[in-house]
């Protein structure tokens, strides 16, 4: 039963992450082509202090891999970007995570800023060129308040379900 409820609700969960990621590309509120400011990645920092950083790692391949089909562009160099940017912020989050030192506003500014270059590298590679590079220090300017209010968010959503929760055990 433990199980089945904790399957029900990471997948609500995925699913979500996938509206708000598509939402927010339809939005293009990011001064750089392409670069959104993260709102699925509240999910992703949600399923990480709530159930594990294998639950945060399946959800997050999962909604880059259904965002990627869904809007077309799977296996296109976006998707690819995306992809390592998402890996490489998860494992950042992971790690940091752990430590216990950062709490989940570090870590989630942290991740923010390694989901930058992770999509950097990724853009060298795909792309083949370095020009790229000129968009990263917008990029990781971004990326600091983008981690900010993310974290801010999953903070808030993490302290009401510890209360809902609570209730319900």
């Amino acid at each position: 039963m433990i199980k089945t409820r904790k399957m029900i609700l990471i997948a609500n969960f995925l699913a979500i992450a996938i509206v708000l990621n598509l939402i927010e590309s339809a939005l293009a509120l990011s001064p750089v082509p392409g670069a959104k400011l993260g709102f699925a990645n509240v999910i992703t920092l949600i399923i990480l202090y709530i159930y594990s950083f294998r639950d945060s790692s399946a959800l997050t391949l999962l909604r880059v891999i259904l965002v990627g089909v869904l809007s077309g562009r799977l296996l296109g160099p976006t998707f690819y970007m995306s992809l390592s940017g998402a890996a490489v912020s998860i494992i950042a989050m992971g790690i940091l995570k752990k430590t216990n030192f950062f709490g989940i506003l570090g870590v989630s500014v942290i991740g923010s800023i390694f989901h930058v270059f992770g999509q950097i590298g990724a853009g060298i590679f795909v792309i083949g060129s370095t020009a790229i590079l000129y968009w990263m220090p917008l990029m990781l300017l971004l990326s600091i308040p983008a981690g900010i209010i993310t974290g801010l968010v999953a903070k808030r959503f993490i302290s009401v379900w510890d209360t809902w929760h609570n209730k319900m055990v």
